[in-house]
This record gives structure tokens, sequence and C-alpha cells, in this order.
């Protein structure tokens, strides 16, 4: 005959009754003001303005990360990272597709060509169609050979092995 709850089942029962609290999911503060940043929203782009003392004084970059100077860590993307994280408003997604760097002509969107680890968008020409698409991509796999010519980087005492320092038969 059971006259009561064992301590087993008496803790079961316990966490059974308890309440657990939701988790919440609150958006720790910055300290950095978005105010503070100088950036704005210009089109479908974001406009830093680093002030006169600065050349070139404003950069334009665009949503991959692109800045209008070239360089591939401009400290404008870095400002552009922050004032977003610090809740500053998104640019408005672009409206249609750019045009053919080719031939100028309007491109339209090919899902089946978007680049897995690039995260660029596929597209084909009305003139060129696929043949344009994939002359550009060649040319800018080309120029980023040329930037960067060394298969295995260079390391900390180590001069790396380019390109041109390979034999193959």
């Amino acid at each position: 005959m059971k006259t009561g709850l064992t301590a087993n089942e008496l803790d079961r029962t316990e966490r059974r009754n308890t309440q657990i609290p939701k988790r919440s999911f609150i958006r720790e503060k910055t300290d950095i003001e978005v105010s503070a940043l100088p950036v704005s929203i210009q089109g479908n782009q974001y406009l830093v303005d680093f002030g006169q003392a600065s050349h070139p004084r404003f950069h334009k970059v665009s949503k991959n990360k692109e800045c209008s100077c070239g360089a591939l860590y401009c400290e404008a993307i870095e400002a552009v990272c922050q004032y977003l994280q610090a809740g500053g408003l998104r640019a408005p997604d672009p409206e249609g597709m750019p045009p053919c760097p080719i031939c100028g002509s309007k491109t339209y969107r090919d899902r089946n060509w978007d680049g897995k680890y690039t995260k660029t968008l596929g597209w084909r020409c009305e003139k060129g169609g696929l043949r344009h698409f994939l002359e550009d991509k060649a040319a800018r796999i080309k120029k980023h050979l040329a930037e960067n010519p060394h298969r295995v980087q260079p390391a900390l005492g180590s001069l790396g092995v380019r390109q041109d320092q390979l034999i193959t038969h």
C-alpha cells in the first residue's frame, strides 16, 4: 500500500509543475549611436562621409560590401557594418538588374547561374545571352588572379608559392 510520493516522484512532479521562463531575445545595446556615424542612404547604396580632411571624402558602399574607391578593405565598409549593427536603416534593394557590362543592353535574372559561394546574382543579356555573363565572370576571375598571384599564400617566414612557380607535365 502506497501512502505518499517517493523522493523521485516528488522531484518529477515539481519539475513538471515549474514554469520555465520564456527566453526573450533582447538586442544588446551598443555603445555606438546611429546618429554619430557618418553614414546615410543614397539610392540603393550607403554614402559614407569622412570629412574634408579625407581624400576621397565621400565613399559609396553597395549592398555587396564593395566601396566606390576600389579598396577591398575600406574603412567605409566597416563604418556601414557598424551603422547597421547599431540599428541603422537598410538601403532599399535595387529595382531591376544593372545593364550588361559587355554591351550595355538590358539584363534579366537567371537563378541557375547564381554564385553559391560568391553570392553574386546570375543573369543573361538580351543581346548576348549567357555568353556575356560568362565573359564578365571570366574577366573578374582573371582580374582576381592578376591581383593575387599566389597559389599558396605567404605566411610567417614563408614566401608562398606563385602560380608561375608550379611545374606541371
